[in-house]
């Protein structure tokens, strides 16, 4: 289990907000130098600025690739992902084997656009979808974004229509916003001052166990469905009437992999064997 850093009681709520957090896994570093290679492209020159806004915002994230060639990627660890990154247009891939970069551009029509992309030379073991991982990042290819329940599917497509790659994200905006505490390993929270607010952009959490204010951060796993982790919590040190509520929020936020979105306004947060741990009914946002 991990460990709790407990601060002493006399920080102030804004301490408590400037914790160092850490966020998901590190994307990959730029490829340069004697590492790299170009993958060679017709657009290596100053990328359009004709974007389609929306989609820009659609693929922003990381992606797994599930499908190259028209068959499925059939690896366990390590998948192959691509990255977008809107507000640097830049773009960081893995291919199954080597990890490759450079920039991208989206036009109005739903294309996209790659340009100085660099690559890796790892030799490795021939893969039927490294090829075209590559290739779909290369050059130019037509996105399309589907919605299916909690997940969303990213297809590149050639000029001909035929699929290239797709890849999953899972969505977990469900869980953005205010939340209020409603129970804890089945016991119902005393009060209404349980809460928590969860940042899914900013990869940050922080709360009030009812007595103590903490903060964190969290990491959503885009390799299995809904996983969620919550790290790095801090809380202050008061001595509250329910010591065992507060330290039970606390434990059982260590503990969840799962977060589940129930039924109007719910969502149960599971641990590894798919025990419930909590019960979160969302606060309404009040107008100002």
């Amino acid at each position: 289990m991990k460990t709790i850093n407990i601060l002493i009681a006399s920080l102030a709520v804004a301490a408590i907000s400037s914790c160092s957090l850490i966020g998901p896994k590190s994307k990959p570093t730029s490829v340069s130098g004697e590492q790299a290679t170009a993958v060679k492209t017709d657009n290596d020159k100053k990328m359009t600025q004709n974007t389609d806004q929306n989609l820009a915002d659609r693929i922003n994230g990381e992606w797994i690739i599930v499908t190259a060639a028209g068959q499925p990627v059939d690896r366990v660890d390590d998948m192959p992902y691509v990255t977008f990154e809107k507000q640097t247009g830049r773009v960081y891939a893995s291919n199954g084997c080597n990890i490759l970069n450079g920039s991208y551009a989206l036009s109005a029509d739903g294309r996209i656009t790659f340009g100085n992309m660099l690559s890796t030379m790892k030799m490795c073991e021939p893969t039927p979808y490294e090829t075209a991982i590559t290739k779909a990042l290369s050059g130019d290819a037509t996105l399309s974004v589907k919605q299916l329940g909690h997940e969303s599917y990213l297809t590149f497509s050639d000029a001909k229509g035929a699929e290239i790659i797709t890849a999953r994200k899972h969505n977990m905006d469900f869980l953005n916003g205010n939340w209020q505490i409603t129970s804890v390993n089945g016991k119902a929270v005393s009060g209404d001052d349980a809460t928590l607010f969860i940042d899914i952009n900013e990869l940050k959490v922080h709360g009030n166990t009812g007595c103590n204010l903490f903060n964190g951060s969290l990491f959503i796993n885009p390799d299995k469905s809904n996983a969620i982790d919550f790290s790095n919590l801090a809380s202050t040190r008061m001595m509250c009437p329910n010591m065992e509520q507060e330290s039970a929020i606390l434990l059982a936020l260590e503990e969840t992999v799962t977060a589940i979105q129930g039924s109007k306004n719910n969502v149960m947060l599971l641990n590894s064997a798919g025990k419930e741990l909590m019960t979160l009914m969302s606060i309404p946002r009040t107008e100002e």
